[in-house]
């Protein structure tokens, strides 16, 4: 088998009604737009088989084409696609495994899970906007959500949010370790009692690692730390510094990391392109089976689109993802809706 072709494009597709507004305002907020940011390239790897690979990532076009030139001539089942970047991660596990007959979940190392947990989420928007949208994750079978938080207000998201989805609704706080201080921290965690948030999510600088193994002490919401870093997990796991980490990257640092966090007794959850389309999204369900500690929801979030580029779109049920089972990544583009969010 022989990659004989590479097709090359740009998709943009909005975000639903809800999520416009509050995007355009956060993405503003790093001098920048969502068609800028939250637009992908799209590869169809071909190959004299008659096997197409889809792959999704990176921004630019032509540095895409660049990376994807190279593989041109070769055969997908040569391929080292564990050390590759993304899309081409993508669209060789796709080859390879439709070339194999299994899906992509095999390759990775089996299957520990049917289904992945997903949480919805929101950037940072002011409390009562946060509300409206904890309402509509919980009317949507959402039990976890992340939001962007910052400290002067995230008491007040955390008790409108509360009231709107009712108190089983788990929140996920991320101030972007912008809540800077130990003392700053507890004082938030003590606010909170009797709410129900998951977790602090890089809360304070992740350079000051015994700030959190002091804060893992002092506060009673639990830590998660956001990093594939290996030597930054191997020294808060000695420091006994998280109970939760967010991983992401290639699936060999993906392993590495999942590893590390096991022997520390960590559970983990998976982001690697948050804002991704359905491609990544595939990808991302069949790495999170495969990773058996990743029992927390995942940052997956094509679902907040406004509409699919696959013709079988995974959609979230009760907060849950279902792991495609037909060879490859299990998903197929939809060529009328290429047509219609194509940019590049």
């Amino acid at each position: 088998m022989t990659i004989t072709k590479i097709d090359y494009m740009k998709i943009f597709v909005p975000w639903q009604a809800s999520m416009q507004e509050a995007m355009r305002d956060w993405r503003a907020r790093t001098g920048t737009t969502p068609e800028e940011e939250d637009a992908y390239v799209i590869v169809q790897v071909y190959t004299d088989e008659g096997l197409v690979g889809l792959g999704e990532g990176g921004r630019d076009v032509e540095r895409v084409r660049q990376q994807g030139e190279r593989f041109i001539g070769k055969n997908p089942l040569e391929c080292d696609p564990y050390q590759l970047s993304y899309p081409f991660v993508h669209a060789m596990f796709d080859l390879i495994g439709q070339a194999l007959g299994v899906p992509v979940y095999q390759l990775l190392g089996g299957k520990y899970r049917d289904k992945v947990p997903v949480a919805y989420w929101s950037p940072y928007l002011p409390p009562h906007e946060t509300a409206k949208h904890a309402e509509e994750g919980r009317t949507r079978g959402f039990t976890v959500h992340k939001i962007k938080a910052r400290p002067w207000d995230v008491v007040e998201q955390v008790k409108v949010m509360a009231s709107a989805a009712g108190h089983d609704y788990a929140i996920r706080i991320d101030p972007n370790e912008t809540f800077e201080q130990p003392s700053t921290t507890v004082r938030i965690d003590r606010a909170l009692e009797g709410y129900n948030v998951e977790c602090f999510e890089d809360p304070v600088p992740k350079a000051h690692l015994e700030w959190y193994a002091l804060l893992r002490q002092k506060c009673h919401i639990p830590l998660a730390i956001h990093t594939s870093d290996l030597q930054l997990l191997l020294r808060a796991a000695k420091l006994d510094a998280m109970d939760f980490v967010n991983i992401g990257g290639p699936p060999q640092r993906v392993g590495q990391a999942a590893a590390v966090c096991a022997a520390a007794g960590c559970p983990v959850w998976i982001q690697n392109e948050g804002h991704c389309l359905d491609i990544a999204a595939a990808f991302d369900a069949h790495l999170g089976a495969a990773t058996k500690n990743a029992s927390l929801p995942y940052d997956t979030l094509h679902f907040l689109r406004e509409g699919a580029i696959v013709e079988n779109p995974l959609t979230p049920q009760n907060g849950f993802l279902p792991v495609p089972t037909e060879p490859g990544l299990g998903v197929k583009l939809d060529a009328k809706a290429v047509t219609r969010y194509r940019v590049g």
